[in-house]
C-alpha cells in the first residue's frame, strides 16, 4: 500500500529552482502505460463513480495523478502533433520516409495548428485543481527524422542542407504555433519537447549538425515559453552529453527527463550538473521491470539520498511506465519516496 499525496505547485517549483532540499519527494512521470493507470485506479479505487465517457477520460487521469502527487500530468489534444505516416507498419522509417524531396514537402498534408481540438484543454482548465498543471509532449527532431528518414536525413545533411533545414523549419514552426496556443492556458504549466538525440554511445547525428539544425528550434521554443511564464522540460534519450552544456547554457532547459544506467546514471548526472540542471526521472526502465521489490526500494533510497539533497529532483520512471513493468515495482519505488519523505 502507498499512501496518496497532496500536489504543490508552490513547493514543485521551489524545487526545480533548487532553493534547498524539499521536505518531501516530489514526483515526475514522462506517462504511465493505460495498463499500469487501470490497474492503480482498481487496486486504490481512484476511479470509482467516474465514467469513462464525456469529461471523464480527464477526471480520471486528475484522480490518479493527484493521488501519485504529481504536479504535472501529461495531455495530448487531438492533432497537437507533427503525425509521421509508417511505412510497411515499421516503428520509424530507418531509410526513406514520405518527405524525402523538395517536391514532396510541398505536396506533404502538414497540420493546421488552427485545425488542432483543444476541448482536453478547455476540459482540464475547468476541472484542474490550482495545485495541479499539464503538459503535452511535442519533438522536432523525432518528426523531421521521420519524415525523411533517418538514411535519407543523413545523406541530405551533406547532399542538400537546404532541404533539411526547410523540413525542419515546417516542423519547428507547428511546434511553435501549438506552443503559443497552449502557453495561454493558466493551468499549462510547461511546454514539453521530446527528442531523443542520442544512442548508448553518442548523438544520432554530430553534435555540430543538431546544433545547427535541431537546437536553434529546441531555443525559440524555450524563449517562448519563459516569455509566457512557463517551464521548459526535455525530454532526450541517450548519450547527447556532448550537448549539455549548449542545452543548458544556450537553450535554457529547466529540467532534463530520461535517464538509463548504461548510458549516465540519474545520481551520476546529479553529481555532474546537479548545481545548473534540475533532473526529472532516472529509475532506469530495464532495472525497473526485472528487479525484484525488495531491489527497486534499494535502489530508490540511493537515488533519493544521492539526488535530494539541494533539490532539483523528481523521483520517476528513467522514461515511462511501461506495461511491462510489473506494478508491484512501480508500487514499492512509490512506497520507498513515501518513507523517505516522511523521514526527513
Amino acid at each position: 500500500m502507498i499512501d496518496s499525496v497532496t500536489p504543490d505547485w508552490t513547493g514543485f517549483m521551489a524545487n526545480l529552482r533548487r532553493e534547498g532540499t524539499p521536505a518531501r519527494v516530489f514526483y515526475f512521470e514522462h506517462g504511465i502505460n493505460g495498463n499500469i493507470q487501470a490497474a492503480l485506479a482498481e487496486r486504490y479505487s481512484l476511479w470509482t463513480g467516474i465514467p469513462a465517457c464525456g469529461d471523464g477520460a480527464i477526471r480520471r487521469s486528475l484522480a490518479l495523478h493527484r493521488f501519485l502527487g504529481h504536479e504535472l500530468f501529461r495531455i495530448f489534444p487531438p492533432g497537437g502533433r507533427v503525425v509521421v505516416p509508417k511505412l510497411d507498419n515499421a516503428w520509424t522509417e530507418g531509410v526513406r520516409g514520405v518527405v524525402s524531396t523538395w517536391q514532396e514537402l510541398e505536396t506533404f498534408a502538414w497540420p493546421d495548428p488552427r485545425a488542432v481540438d483543444l476541448t482536453c484543454m478547455e476540459q482540464v482548465e475547468a476541472l484542474a485543481p490550482a495545485n495541479m498543471r499539464a503538459f503535452h509532449v511535442m519533438d522536432i527532431w523525432e518528426a523531421a527524422r521521420g519524415l525523411m528518414g533517418f538514411e535519407t536525413l543523413c545523406i541530405a545533411l551533406y547532399e542538400d542542407p537546404k532541404l533539411v533545414k526547410a523540413i525542419f523549419a515546417r516542423v519547428g514552426e507547428f511546434v511553435l504555433s501549438m506552443a503559443r496556443m497552449l502557453c495561454d492556458f493558466e493551468f499549462y504549466g510547461a511546454v514539453y519537447i521530446g527528442d531523443d538525440l542520442g544512442h548508448k554511445t553518442g548523438t544520432m547525428i554530430s553534435p555540430d549538425h543538431i546544433r545547427e539544425f535541431v537546437l536553434p528550434w529546441h531555443r525559440r521554443v524555450a524563449k517562448l515559453a519563459h516569455e509566457k511564464g512557463k517551464l521548459f522540460l526535455f525530454h532526450s534519450c541517450g548519450d547527447m552529453y556532448a550537448l549539455i552544456d549548449d542545452y543548458i547554457k544556450t537553450v535554457g532547459i529547466d529540467a532534463k527527463h530520461s535517464f538509463e544506467n548504461n548510458v549516465l546514471p540519474v545520481d551520476q548526472a546529479k553529481a555532474r550538473y546537479g548545481d545548473r540542471l534540475s533532473l526529472l526521472g532516472g529509475m532506469d526502465v530495464d532495472f525497473l521491470a526485472r528487479a525484484t521489490p525488495l531491489a527497486v526500494r534499494e535502489r530508490t533510497r540511493g537515488i533519493l539520498a544521492a539526488c535530494q539533497p539541494g533539490g532539483g529532483y523528481c523521483l520517476g520512471s528513467g522514461n515511462w511506465v511501461t506495461d511491462y513493468i510489473p506494478a508491484e515495482n512501480y508500487l514499492a519505488m512509490l512506497a520507498e519516496a513515501r518513507q523517505f519523505g516522511s523521514t526527513r
